[in-house]
């Protein structure tokens, strides 16, 4: 009987250094520890911190973060890019009402990895504006009686229009995806 009482005393001693046993068992056990000098001297030895060494690590963090921090900047600049190329591939400038989905779906993405919506705008505005106005700008013969000042007005203007429109689909999309980040933080 005494061997059985011992092991139940060994296996509550983790449960009574954490202090997760009852009252009354705890009592137990300091019953059990001051009749029995083995059992008082396994109490105390368990009861003291064991000593940990310093274990040095051959990987250096510093290197290693860099390396995930340098390939997951590729992955968004790759995923960056082909929605961006997608979203030019359907923009209004190409006849196509696609560009609503993919303008979209590049805010989302853009947003999604960089969680800043200057960025977002950013790349969905100033593409569209300087192809605009490439263009408009490459059409010059078509318009005849026009000066140059006035022109260049025309273009920056229609190409201010036409990256705005744009943007507005790229803001919903990156409206959905600052959603997906709230619904996530939130549970």
């Amino acid at each position: 009987m005494k061997d059985k009482a011992r092991s139940i005393f060994e296996d509550l001693l983790p449960l009574y250094h954490e202090g997760l046993l009852s009252k009354e068992t705890a009592e137990w056990i300091e019953e059990q520890a001051e009749n029995d000098a083995e059992l008082q001297k396994l109490l105390k030895m368990s009861g003291a911190a064991l000593p940990t060494e310093d274990i040095e690590s051959s990987v250096h963090e510093g290197q290693m973060f860099k390396r995930i921090n340098r390939k997951l900047s590729l992955y968004q600049i790759i995923f960056t890019v082909i929605s961006f190329f997608l979203a030019m591939k359907t923009s209004l400038l190409n006849e196509s009402f696609g560009f609503i989905l993919w303008y979209a779906v590049l805010g989302l993405v853009t947003y999604l990895f960089y969680r800043d919506m200057k960025i977002v705008l950013l790349l969905s505005f100033i593409p569209i504006f300087v192809w605009g106005i490439s263009d408009i700008l490459g059409g010059w013969g078509a318009a005849d009686g026009i000066g140059f000042a006035e022109q260049l007005l025309y273009s920056v203007s229609g190409a201010f229009i036409l990256a705005l429109i744009h943007c507005l689909f790229t803001i919903v999309g990156s409206l959905i995806g600052w959603l997906c980040v709230k619904l996530k933080e939130g549970s």
